[in-house]
């Protein structure tokens, strides 16, 4: 018998709807791996001129590190960052692996010396070529074979009148690795492009510990046991 108080059947609830997954895009491309050097080399800075000798700094105190890297890409985003040294005056630009200030001072190099090539009146565009000879040589380990554990960097000296370029060692008293990385200095500054007659450039070596040149590389590629006592500038 009916009642009235019949309830009418009650729909079963309907579930939320549920959002539509946000459909992912193609990942990412992983980024490129880097191509790692075997050191950590450093940019250093030397300013000459007065400010420089007012001051009172000892060569080393002056010295200042602005950039280190290691990795290719890394150089490279240096090198389209950086002044080249024909833009800069009176002023040593020094790659040097890490741990080492480019100066006599330094533990590293009391032992060394440096091979030098003297550039005068040497175009703009050549000096930074050189420079980034050099450079890639340095970074790139083409010293090795000949000795190249006992590099520790470069320097170019940036004057108004006769610049230099300079190849930096840790030791000097081993004449034969000496003379054969002198020689193979040489041939990376005449391989860059427009400087073969380098080649027959003089390079002397001074030896930081006896204050004097002791080898020298000349047009016939000769060497030379003559000391001369100096300062080096």
């Amino acid at each position: 018998m009916a009642t009235g108080l019949e309830t009418e059947a009650q729909e079963p609830e309907q579930a939320p709807e549920e959002a539509p997954e946000a459909q992912e895009g193609p990942a990412a491309p992983p980024a490129p791996l880097k191509h790692e050097l075997q050191h950590r080399w450093c940019l250093w800075l030397h300013q000459q001129g007065e400010k420089a000798h007012q001051s009172g700094q000892a060569w080393n105190e002056s010295q200042r590190s602005v950039h280190s890297f290691k990795t290719a890409e890394d150089f490279w985003c240096m090198y389209h960052h950086a002044y080249p040294p024909s833009k800069m005056e009176h002023v040593d630009y020094s790659l040097f692996k890490e741990g080492i200030t480019p100066a006599w001072e330094d533990a590293a190099l009391k032992n060394g010396g440096r091979w030098v090539m003297k550039l005068e009146k040497v175009r703009a565009q050549t000096l930074d070529d050189l420079w980034l000879s050099v450079e890639l040589a340095l970074i790139g380990e083409a010293f090795l074979p000949k000795g190249g554990e006992v590099v520790a960097g470069a320097v170019v000296s940036i004057r108004s009148r006769i610049s230099k370029i300079a190849l930096w060692l840790t030791q000097a008293k081993d004449e034969k690795k000496v003379m054969a990385l002198g020689r193979f200095y040489r041939e990376v500054l005449a391989g860059t492009p427009g400087c073969q007659d380098y080649i027959n450039r003089e390079l002397t070596f001074e030896d930081f510990k006896k204050g004097g040149v002791t080898f020298l590389i000349n047009k016939s590629n000769s060497q030379s046991d003559q000391q001369t006592a100096g300062i080096f500038q």
